[in-house]
């Protein structure tokens, strides 16, 4: 009896789809593209750019078992992920698979209602989405394998160095901020704060206001007072006149609205902000999320939530004592969305804490930041009442009294703020002034009154340098300035630390020496590199998802841009000799290969356990042991250099025991040189991590 076949990307998702559906249905997975531009070539090729796809080597056996799936089925339904890229996923499985009989289904959760509903709605592949798919890939491929090569010649660098698209675009923030950083020059300047004693406990502040000073003598209104002598001045003049009076006073309530649902972008923010964790993680836990059923497709740009999950959310609110606005909370769209599904959220609001997650786990954390944003949501807002009082002092300047400006706000209603206390998808910047002057309220304030200061307080403060870039900041950065897609940003921003063009310490994000010189090659010389350029790139692709354009009008147009400046730059002598001095610099102290003579021997491995090898791999295949003398850099210790062709004829043959190892009784022993000399390890490592002392050859064996 013919089944129905449903193709989907994971293999978690797959099992999870199949014990919905039962026997009628096959599910099986294609584990992401099946197909993709060859790895060793470009492609693609003017004037047409069509692509040319090749099978992923390691995805024969997947599309062998999936071509007998679809030939025994009488009907294949392609479940890919809702967005561009599994839009294309699903094109990819219709081509190479040939299906007799087939329909494209899209659900934005793994749960059975989703799923069902999904094939009852079954429709056609959409080539207009696939074909912006088609775009950005074909035009990551053209900027990569055209610029790469070129870089990694201009700067004469012994390792391939890399271009790309969005890549090159983020990296050119972070520079951007690094040289702002180095060229920051701090100026000092002074506040004057007055304090009052509060009859209900405590005191009060308020704070000059230097601009009405300013104007009152004719001079340029500054954001900051830089006259120290100044302040002093009025701080004298103020102790011998200590009478205020309260010129107005001003109050009214403000709201401090909800934050919408999770965006992928959001998200990424909060994760980093409120959990520490990378892009990379939160992509990570997400995506376990969403194929374990818990959570909703977690690659959106909407902040909006379909009305039958915001009315369960109402509902929960009601049931558990928190109050709900007369009608949803609902959000403007942004311009630029492209994925415009539903907000991030839970797939059951009632379950706050899901069975299958453990408590404290990566997946439990971001879990709860997803629940809690969910459905604060749809909560009211916080009000609060918010004062401004005009103070002034009896001391003139030009016979106009000084001005000091006094701000409080209390809490009237708490709205969302019960659920949740902090929506922060950003740190604090280090680099501004923090006023905390509206945290409490002001004391009961008349116009008229008169008032006498109890401390009068000068504050010196030096401006701060822009803060570096954290992985949440640089999201928004990117997000902000138009450039790629949230659900690449994780991959973008681990390529650029594993290029060492940029790295992270105490989660400050700074730009390296190779990363300036990569850009400083590339920034004025080629267009991709621009934010604005890549806004106008990143829309054309949009255009061509609604059809208002075609994959080949757009392409064409990146494409002779970046040609004619591919031959400006090679005749570009200046840019030549420039980076021939910076990579004397960067890579002169990498030495020669001895055994090929062309690559450099470049420090390799992980955390503790290192070697040199040949950047001329895999045409050269020479490594060495590294040498550490304390006090020196590390360095290859030529004397151990070897290739494939050429290990030792008098390598030591591997010695197992002859008894198994005592702890698990599984494995042999075998002796392995460590630095304090012989020892003996199971062969089951890691799992099993038993060691003994050699003796004479032998292993020691004792109780591990």
């Amino acid at each position: 009896m013919s089944k129905t076949l449903l193709i989907v990307e994971s293999a978690t998702k797959a099992k999870k789809i199949q014990s919905f559906l039962g026997s009628d249905y096959v599910v099986a997975a294609s584990v992401g593209h099946i197909r993709d531009l060859p790895k060793r070539e470009i492609g693609v090729q003017a004037p047409d750019f069509k692509p040319h796809y090749v099978v992923n080597e390691d995805k024969a056996k997947t599309v062998s078992r999936l071509r007998s799936l679809v030939k025994q089925a009488a009907m294949v339904y392609l479940a890919t992920d809702l967005d561009r890229e599994g839009e294309a996923i699903a094109w990819h499985l219709e081509q190479v698979l040939k299906p007799r009989t087939f329909k494209r289904i899209k659900f934005n959760a793994v749960t059975k209602k989703s799923i069902l509903e999904a094939i009852q709605n079954a429709s056609d592949i959409d080539y207009k989405l696939v074909a912006a798919q088609e775009g950005r890939r074909v035009l990551d491929r053209l900027i990569g394998y055209t610029v790469s090569p070129l870089l990694t010649n201009l700067a004469n660098s012994p390792a391939p160095l890399s271009a790309g698209r969005v890549q090159s675009t983020a990296l050119l923030l972070v520079v951007q901020q690094e040289k702002a950083i180095n060229s920051f020059q701090p100026t000092d300047h002074y506040k004057l704060k007055v304090h009052f004693p509060n009859p209900a406990g405590g005191t009060w502040s308020a704070t000059w206001l230097h601009k009405p000073f300013q104007e009152s003598f004719g001079v340029e209104k500054t954001d900051i007072f830089t006259d120290q002598a100044t302040i002093q001045s009025i701080a004298g003049f103020i102790q011998q006149q200590p009478a205020f009076l309260i010129y107005s006073v001003e109050g009214k309530e403000r709201q401090r609205k909800p934050p919408a649902a999770f965006t992928t972008s959001t998200l990424q923010q909060a994760a980093s902000v409120k959990l520490g964790f990378s892009v990379d993680t939160t992509m990570s836990s997400a995506q376990k999320l969403f194929e374990a059923g818990l959570i909703t497709y977690h690659r959106t740009d909407s902040q909006n939530l379909d009305a039958e999950p915001v009315e369960d959310i109402r509902q929960w609110l009601l049931a558990n004592g928190f109050e709900v606005p007369n009608t949803p909370n609902i959000w403007e769209s942004k311009e630029s969305a492209q994925e415009a599904h539903e907000a991030i959220r839970p797939t059951v609001i009632a379950d706050r804490a899901p069975s299958e997650l453990s408590e404290g786990t990566e997946m439990a954390k971001l879990y709860k930041l997803i629940w809690e944003r969910a459905v604060a949501s749809q909560m009211p807002a916080a009000t609060y009442f918010v004062t401004q009082a005009l103070l002034l002092s009896q001391v003139k300047a030009r016979d106009q009294n000084l001005q000091f400006l006094a701000k409080g706000r209390q809490l009237l209603s708490p709205g969302w703020l019960r659920l949740t206390a902090d929506d922060a998808t950003e740190e604090k910047d280090e680099s501004a002034d923090q006023d905390e002057s509206e945290a409490a309220a002001l004391p009961h304030l008349d116009q008229g009154q008169q008032l006498t200061f109890s401390r009068i307080e000068p504050i010196a403060t030096t401006t701060k340098p822009p803060s570096r870039f954290t992985q949440a900041s640089l999201v928004k950065a990117l997000e902000a300035a138009g450039v790629g897609r949230p659900s690449t940003y994780g991959a973008i921003i681990k390529t650029l630390f594993g290029k060492a063009y940029m790295a992270e310490k105490s989660r400050k994000i700074m730009a390296l020496p190779l990363g300036i010189f990569v850009i400083e090659l590339l920034h004025g010389r080629f267009s991709f590199v621009d934010l604005e350029f890549t806004k106008v790139i990143e829309s054309g692709l949009d255009k061509i998802a609604s059809g208002q354009t075609n994959f080949k009008t757009v392409v064409t147009y990146q494409y002779n841009i970046l040609e004619q400046e591919v031959i400006r730059v090679k005749g570009d002598t200046a840019a030549i000799e420039s980076s021939a001095v910076a990579s004397t610099e960067l890579f002169g102290h990498l030495i020669e290969c001895p055994v090929c003579q062309k690559g450099r021997l470049r420090r390799k491995g992980s955390s503790g356990s290192h070697f040199w090898g040949c950047t001329n791999y895999p045409e050269c295949t020479a490594t060495c042991r590294e040498i550490k003398a304390k006090g020196k850099d590390p360095e290859p210790d030529l004397d151990t250099i070897r290739t494939k062709e050429t290990e030792p004829a008098d390598k030591p043959q591997q010695v197992l025991s002859n008894e198994n190892c005592p702890k698990c009784k599984k494995n042999k022993l075998l002796q392995r040189t460590g630095s304090r000399g012989p020892f003996w390890g199971c062969t089951g490592y890691p799992k099993c991590k038993a060691t003994y002392p050699d003796d004479n050859g032998q292993p020691l064996l004792q109780k591990p």
